[in-house]
């Protein structure tokens, strides 16, 4: 929205339509890190704590859904410019095009990812499905369409994203988890948890990388679009989360697994924080999906 209203044609409906892009982004992508979750280490929760896993989770792909029509809705009103937002004819070039099939993968995807709350042996390998599915349709449009290499660009974005959920849906879970009365059991999941996320950093780092490289083709112009301004806000946010999550593994989990007092406190306060600055790594990204990585007034659809 802010990138929006600094461009001289800037347009209300556009700029709501990045601020819907936004909370989409975080509940469906974070859906996907909640389902990833449940399926590794979903067995380690008390029962308390899967019910509300269950339950978050089912909210995160109710709201990523209904977030998804409202911005299927908003990109007709811009494209018709509202004048024809109940023409049949409009809706079924919008629904094939790849707009509508970014919608259906999401939409599908989300449906699937509800499985891993079932009863079923296979609702791992549904909810593994459904969460790709998700991730894919992310790769289906925007930037990642646009460029070439596409194929290797689309799948640095699945893999980028796919990490990328498991890190930030992972939170709200450990943040039960700190607040457990047993602090060894706690402790002792974050920290099998910490393992795994170390190699999804450093995944979600190289790609990012080569990410940027791909979509920037003048690095030494980066700031000349505001794209790059964007990018440069994103790094930043993700690094202030990264950090947190350096400074709680090193110190708040071992005062945890200690039995000091207050550290379930501080290492829940520090996530808190964490996840604020994940959403607005989320936010800054749907403003940087909203402009063009060379060009200041060419607009992506996405």
């Amino acid at each position: 929205m802010i990138l929006e209203y600094l461009q001289p044609d800037a347009s209300l409906l556009d700029g709501i339509t990045v601020i819907i892009r936004a909370l989409y982004y975080i509940t469906t992508i974070g859906a996907v890190g909640l389902g990833i979750f449940a399926i590794g280490f979903g067995h380690r929760l008390e029962a308390h704590e899967t019910a509300r896993l269950h339950r978050t989770l089912l909210g995160a792909i109710g709201a990523g859904i209904a977030l998804s029509i409202l911005a299927l809705i908003l990109r007709v009103l811009v494209l018709t410019a509202g004048a024809n937002i109940s023409d049949p004819d409009v809706w079924a070039a919008v629904m094939r095009s790849r707009i509508g099939d970014a919608f259906w993968l999401r939409a599908g995807g989300l449906v699937l990812l509800a499985a891993v709350v079932m009863p079923w042996r296979i609702r791992s390998a549904m909810a593994a499905i459904g969460a790709l599915l998700v991730i894919a349709s992310y790769a289906a449009m925007g930037h990642s369409m646009l460029f070439a290499p596409r194929q290797e660009i689309a799948a640095l974005v699945v893999l980028h994203l796919a990490v990328v959920a498991f890190w930030v849906g992972s939170l709200p879970p450990l943040l039960w988890v700190a607040g457990r009365s047993n602090s060894g059991s706690a402790a002792s999941l974050i920290q099998d948890w910490s393992r795994a996320a170390i190699w999804s950093v450093m995944i979600m780092l190289i790609t990012g990388v080569l990410l940027s490289w791909y979509l920037t083709l003048r690095l030494d112009r980066i700031f000349d679009a505001w794209h790059g301004w964007a990018l440069a806000w994103k790094v930043m946010a993700v690094l202030a989360a990264l950090g947190l999550a350096l400074w709680n593994r090193l110190r708040h989990t071992p005062a945890l697994a200690r039995g000091e007092a207050g550290a379930g406190d501080r290492l829940a306060a520090s996530i808190k924080l964490e996840m604020a600055f994940v959403a607005l790594a989320f936010y800054v990204a749907a403003e940087m999906v909203s402009v063009h990585p060379v060009d200041y007034g060419h607009r992506i659809t996405s």
